[in-house]
């Protein structure tokens, strides 16, 4: 089932953020054990809560997102937080001077990663199967993955996705990167179902 970019582009037009302007928590959780002030890469970053947030934390932070409108919302977050942005039309090698944020619209589901370039990689509410071995391979040596999304377990509730490719099922995501150092992982089912990774590449 391909990612439907109407949907999503008509979904971030309306007022508001969809997922609110405050980073994810787990994120928040996770930030004391990250790399300090590299590069960071947010896959399927949405409206760009935990880009920003990083990019206030001193990251050079590269925001990938397919929908236009979500990246206009990143955009206007970030002015709201006085954090400097430009908008690239390819991930490159990045320079002190330049804006922290960059943002670059992209569709994940046919777009080349570049090979250990990234100090720190997220992923959050985005479930892209092909995509997963092809994330430690962008991280340099000691980079960390942060990775947190639904699982087979939200179909007990009423909102979320439903159809089963963007569910993950019971162990997956942990199996999925059972070759990085895994720091944390966690699976809950309480008001949603929730898996959450944090794994560091030897």
């Amino acid at each position: 089932m391909p990612y439907d970019t109407n949907e999503w582009d008509d979904r971030y037009r309306q007022a508001g953020y969809w997922a609110g302007k405050e980073p994810a928590e787990f994120l928040r959780e996770v930030l004391p054990l990250l790399p300090r002030g590299g590069t960071a890469l947010g896959l399927a970053s949405g409206e760009g809560r935990n880009a920003v947030f990083l990019a206030q934390q001193g990251y050079q932070v590269f925001a990938v997102e397919r929908s236009h409108a979500g990246l206009l919302k990143t955009e206007a977050l970030a002015g709201e937080r006085g954090v400097a942005c430009r908008w690239i039309t390819q991930l490159g090698e990045t320079r002190r001077h330049e804006a922290p944020l960059k943002l670059l619209q992209a569709d994940l589901e046919s777009f080349a990663l570049p090979t250990e370039q990234f100090d720190v990689v997220l992923c959050f509410k985005y479930l892209q199967r092909p995509l997963l071995p092809l994330l430690p391979r962008t991280l340099r040596r000691h980079g960390m993955l942060v990775y947190e999304t639904y699982t087979i377990e939200q179909l007990k509730f009423t909102e979320g996705p439903r159809h089963p490719e963007f569910l993950l099922q019971p162990g997956e995501l942990r199996a999925a990167f059972s070759a990085m150092e895994i720091l944390f992982y966690s699976e809950l089912c309480a008001g949603k179902g929730m898996a959450s990774l944090l794994a560091r590449k030897a």
